[in-house]
């Protein structure tokens, strides 16, 4: 009985630190700088009747948005995301780009736009760099 004890514990403590079935990198859904283009110039989906707006978020440093950005990106960096998520109220598809291929901030942004509960969250590929690689304008300033 004594030997078991201590197994029992780290039971408990491993159940306590396990997966908790959460948002993943598996559940990251990648598009390509061709397919947002598509869905930035459509840019208002009526998929069930309902309204919705495709939004780019880019989710880098101000001073960096603001010395190239991809053409109707809205800057939401990932440390003022909660304070701005007012401006997702009627977004459908959110599209996050950060600066270059799998940018951890691009792909944390999108987990937690996930895990708060909205549906449609897209990782751009390649971020701006992957954008303008693939030929697609960008506004320097």
């Amino acid at each position: 009985m004594v030997k078991l004890f201590p197994t029992f514990v780290l039971l408990i403590l491993l159940s306590s630190v396990g997966c908790s079935g959460g948002i993943s990198d598996k559940n990251i859904s990648f598009v390509g700088a061709s397919d947002t283009a598509v869905l930035m110039l459509d840019g208002v989906s009526e998929l069930f009747g309902t309204k919705t707006r495709t939004v780019l978020i880019d989710c880098r440093e101000s001073w960096r948005y603001n010395k190239a950005s991809i053409p109707n990106a809205i800057n939401i960096p990932f440390g003022q995301m909660r304070n701005k998520l007012y401006e997702l109220d009627d977004a459908g598809i959110i599209i996050v780009s950060g600066e270059t291929y799998n940018d951890p901030v691009a792909i944390a942004m999108s987990k937690t736009l996930m895990e708060l509960g909205f549906k449609d969250v897209k990782t751009l590929r390649g971020g701006i760099m992957g954008w303008e690689d693939a030929g697609e304008p960008v506004i320097t300033k």
